[in-house]
């Protein structure tokens, strides 16, 4: 007996030391990732940490572009479960976005594991495709873009409890789907979703023929009532993330004038396709794969990709099938421009015109490859009279292959490796070249591909085989990882330790801003390596600066097309009093005539006629300043002279209220962006809280179903539990 829960628990074990030591460079915290992982989502984490530890919801970030709504950025994470956990228990650091990252890889795995499990593989072709997905190009590539491996983590367990509920009378898969879905919504990238939402459509059309051709009536019912709840749980746990999203999407530029150029920046392109056989070869620098760096690796393992072409046409489950043919579509998507497939979705497809780079379309091209690849295998060692020989025809063409590569490699005098594996291997070798990586990396793969026909050659047992597969597998992955690591996943040549102590001289909560103008707050000393992007966030000042695709149209709008205005504006501190009104028809006139200064405000036509109704007047001796705010409150002290106006320059956005002394008073949208209202003369104390009762009461109700959900699933796992044992005891 405890030989067989050894065998249970033994490959969720695997999973856990292969993400370590795949990762090992971030798993043991000796380099910092990289990247957008370090300039965007740690920044944001580490902010939503602070503001959970201080007793308050990530509501507003004051510090980037001159304030955001970070509750309502999809790439944040404030409201993602495992956020909350790390942020309010720990505090982010170099070191947790490290494990955040390495933690959902090895989740990744126990989740394709799962689906593999469902879809009918047994353990060890099972075990094949978990360790296969989590070491795929997706992880490797993207590993900068934590959003997108959180969603490529989670997809396999909607996937899977997806299939359950639609086959099984059991409404608690439901549930579970519902619940990993919301995991995919709150903490991943939106597109993954939306695409995962399409498959589940065909999915769900095929499962209802079915149901409706062989079952009851009765039977219809509850499928459809599974489905529902699905939906109605997905919606109810997801509440505060729809809510904040449907808030923010007027004045968003990605769901506003969003081009198809900016749709098709980024694609997998045909070029990237080498990425399929050599990883390695997608790390170099040059313009031949028109696409980041990040997007250009579908590596899934050199076997299982032999495994799938060999298997491309034979006989498939409708669940393979169909995902089957969605991963090939979904390729043709992901080339971007060189096909018409994406255009076309963008134009008439809902959804499909809100976010950039085809290459995320990879990922169900690979999900595909890998279950298709594996299958294939499974099917082929469980025929009864099954051989060798398809597997080493296949074996040996690719042999062939890469031996007609490294005869044009030597044609083109790059088969003389020796300095470039003494200098350029496991770092991120700037000088490596194209054939240099094609001509090294296809000596890698031939050796594997050896010693596979060696395994064939040698043994009879299929056990044996299976095991030699996996091991090879294992080895082939773990040397992609860590060759092209460098390049996508940690900065090789800074330390995490040094990363860390950059951060850490900085000060937490919410302290006194420096008395500096917005421009110089965005010209602060670097924190340090490799920090170089979203640091106000550490260095806890109020600045224009920012690098987020989370971006206000009005903002853009005003760093465009006013560049002189927003260049005056940055002159002021966070604070300005001001007399001067100007209309917004005027802004075109003092553009061409460069008639702008830093204490103007400019209005819309109807503000301006109210205002333009009351005298401002400036003196010497009025004072104002900011005596402490957060991520939801900004409380200001001033003494004037006469009435004035005082411009927060903090963005104009729904839920700010403002008190001066107690009484409600009126928020005008100055600048484009900015908020500015009349202050008194004499001393007034002016209050500006961010209010959003309709946010809290649907965070309150996505709160409730987590803590149900959790509940209910601990109660049905000891139900589990307990039946187990039951029978156990019974049988002895």
């Amino acid at each position: 007996m405890k030989s067989l829960q050894l065998k249970k628990y033994l490959p969720y074990f695997i999973f856990f030391v292969l993400a370590a030591i795949a990762f090992f460079q971030v798993s043991f915290y000796l380099h910092p990732g990289k990247y957008d992982l370090i300039d965007c989502f740690y920044p944001w984490r580490f902010y939503i940490g602070e503001c959970l530890q201080n007793g308050q919801l990530p509501y507003w970030n004051p510090y980037q572009d001159l304030g955001s709504p970070v509750h309502a950025d999809p790439s944040s994470g404030a409201w993602y479960p495992m956020v909350w956990l790390i942020g309010y228990f720990n505090g982010y650091t170099i070191y947790s976005i490290g494990f955040e990252l390495w933690f959902h890889v090895f989740l990744a795995g126990v989740g394709f594991y799962t689906l593999a499990k469902t879809l009918k593989f047994n353990q060890s072709f099972a075990l094949l495709a978990g360790i296969a997905y989590m070491l795929s190009g997706i992880f490797i590539g993207n590993a900068q873009h934590l959003p997108y491996i959180i969603s490529a983590c989670w997809l396999p367990y909607v996937l899977n409890f997806y299939f359950r509920l639609a086959e099984e009378k059991s409404h608690v898969h439901s549930l579970k789907a519902a619940f990993f879905l919301f995991l995919m919504i709150t903490g991943g990238y939106p597109a993954f979703t939306i695409i995962l939402f399409y498959l589940l459509l065909i999915f769900f059309f095929i499962y209802f023929k079915k149901t409706y051709q062989t079952q009851s009536t009765k039977e219809l019912i509850e499928f459809i009532s599974r489905h529902v709840l699905f939906l109605v749980y997905t919606i109810l746990l997801s509440l505060v993330m729809f809510v904040a999203i449907y808030q923010v999407s007027p004045n968003l530029s990605r769901l506003g004038d969003f081009s198809l150029e900016q749709a098709l920046y980024s694609p997998f392109s045909p070029q990237s396709f080498v990425s399929f056989i050599l990883p390695l070869v997608s790390t170099t620098h040059t313009d031949f794969f028109n696409s980041d760096l990040s997007m250009r690796n579908g590596y899934f393992g050199l076997f299982i990709l032999l495994f799938f072409l060999i298997g491309l046409f034979s006989k498939k489950p409708i669940q393979l099938k169909v995902l089957f043919y969605f991963g090939l579509f979904s390729l043709t998507v992901a080339v971007g421009e060189y096909l018409p497939v994406r255009e076309f979705l963008f134009k008439y497809v809902p959804m499909m015109n809100v976010f950039r780079f085809p290459s995320v379309f990879r990922l169900f091209f690979i999900i595909a490859g890998i279950l298709t690849g594996v299958y294939y295998l499974q099917e082929l060692f469980n025929r009864k009279g099954w051989n060798k020989k398809s597997l080493s025809i296949g074996a040996m063409i690719m042999s062939g292959f890469f031996l007609i590569v490294l005869i044009v490699a030597r044609l083109n005098g790059h088969l003389s490796l020796f300095t470039f594996v003494k200098n350029n291997l496991f770092i991120a070798a700037e000088a490596s070249t194209y054939w240099q990586n094609v001509a090294f990396q296809s000596i890698v793969q031939l050796l594997f591909l050896g010693t596979f026909l060696f395994v064939l050659w040698k043994f009879s047992d299929r056990k044996k085989i299976i095991s030699a597969i996996i091991i090879l597998s294992i080895t082939d992955l773990v040397i992609a990882t860590q060759l092209n690591s460098p390049y996508t996943v940690y900065y090789d040549t800074v330390t995490a330790k040094e990363a860390s102590a950059n951060v850490s001289r900085y000060p937490k909560g919410f302290p006194k801003l420096q008395d500096i103008s917005i421009e110089e707050a965005g010209h602060l000393p670097l924190i340090g390596n490799p920090f170089w992007q979203n640091m106000n966030t550490f260095q806890k000042q109020i600045s224009a600066e920012g690098f987020n695709s989370f971006s206000f149209t009005s903002y853009e709008f005003l760093e465009s097309e006013y560049p002189q205005l927003f260049s005056e504006i940055k002159k002021n501190k966070v604070l300005l009093l001001s007399d001067s009104i100007l209309p917004e028809s005027k802004l075109n006139e003092y553009k061409k005539d460069s008639l702008f200064k830093q204490n103007q405000i400019f209005l819309n036509e109807i503000d301006y006629i109210y205002l333009s109704q009351r005298t401002f007047e400036a003196s010497k001796k009025d004072t104002t300043f900011l005596k402490e705010y957060d991520a939801a409150h900004f409380e200001i002290r001033t003494n004037l002279e006469n009435r004035r106006l005082l411009t927060l320059h903090q963005k104009y956005y729904k839920g700010w209220k403002v008190t001066v002394n107690g009484k409600k008073a009126r928020i005008f949208k100055s600048n484009l962006n900015f908020m500015t209202i009349m202050v008194p003369r004499g001393k007034s104390v002016v209050l500006f809280e961010y209010k959003n009762p309709v946010l809290k009461a649907s965070f309150l109700i996505s709160a409730a179903s987590f803590v149900f959900a959790i509940l209910l699933f601990l109660i049905v796992w000891l139900k589990e539990k307990i039946i187990h044992y039951s029978k156990e005891n019974s049988i002895k």
